[in-house]
């Protein structure tokens, strides 16, 4: 199973376990519904699961591409309507909304209809040059990729390698364009549960965005895993000082 990307939210006002969970079981979502319960994972933790009904030939096209033979067969079999799962997680410490789902309309759509159920303010999560340097600083065996946005007339420039964090050219740049600094790739320092992968972790700044690298042994990722990432980019945003 594809790990998705993770789009991060946060917000500020204080909500406790109880709370959340009392107006989350309940509710009711607009073509679909929302499963929510105690993560297992984390006691500070809500697991939430919304489901949807989507167009099938819109889901076949986001995962294969323009397949017309598999979108005709399914319809010819009755098939219109694909359901689909989106894991969110919700931590009342670090006060973070995980959606695992790429940024876009529905996304925004579920961040509109938490704020509503919980009446709460979600603001995607935007990460400075610096708090990226303090993230693969501190959290990475090895920086992998960097990406400097507005950099000598260029959109974007990416610079790759192994220990990047080493490399003249990567130093150089942090010096001129300190602020610059908008998207790191690197190979995250966690305790791993199913041994010691060494998959690459991206975090965009601009985003607010987790994407982890699909390898050869690629395998879904532990939710222990994921927490500690997201942990780590909480603590250099300093949410768990609210």
């Amino acid at each position: 199973m594809k790990m998705p990307t993770i789009t991060v939210y946060q917000y500020k006002e204080a909500l406790g376990m109880h709370q959340m969970l009392n107006s989350l079981v309940s509710a009711r979502i607009e073509g679909g519904w929302l499963k929510a319960m105690p993560s297992k994972f984390n006691k500070n933790e809500v697991y939430m699961q919304y489901c949807f009904w989507e167009d099938v030939e819109e889901d076949i096209k986001r995962m294969f591409g323009e397949e017309d033979n598999i979108i005709s067969i399914l319809k010819e079999n009755g098939k219109t309507k694909a359901l689909r799962r989106i894991y969110c997680f919700i931590n009342v410490i670090s006060r973070t909304l995980e959606i695992y789902r790429w940024h876009d309309a529905k996304t925004d759509e579920m961040v509109t209809q938490f704020e509503s159920l919980l009446g709460i303010k979600l603001t995607q999560v935007a990460i400075t040059s610096e708090s990226l340097q303090k993230i693969y600083t501190n959290h990475s065996t090895e920086l992998k990729q960097a990406m400097f946005k507005n950099v000598e007339g260029l959109m974007y420039e990416t610079l790759r390698g192994n220990q990047l964090e080493a490399n003249g050219k990567f130093q150089e740049y942090l010096q001129k364009f300190p602020t610059c600094l908008r998207v790191v790739s690197f190979r995250p320092k966690i305790r791993f549960m199913n041994g010691d992968s060494r998959y690459q972790v991206t975090i965009n700044g601009d985003k607010g965005t987790i994407r982890i690298s699909e390898n050869g042994d690629y395998k879904w990722r532990p939710r222990t895993e994921i927490r500690q990432i997201v942990f780590m980019l909480a603590a250099a945003l300093g949410l768990f000082a609210n």
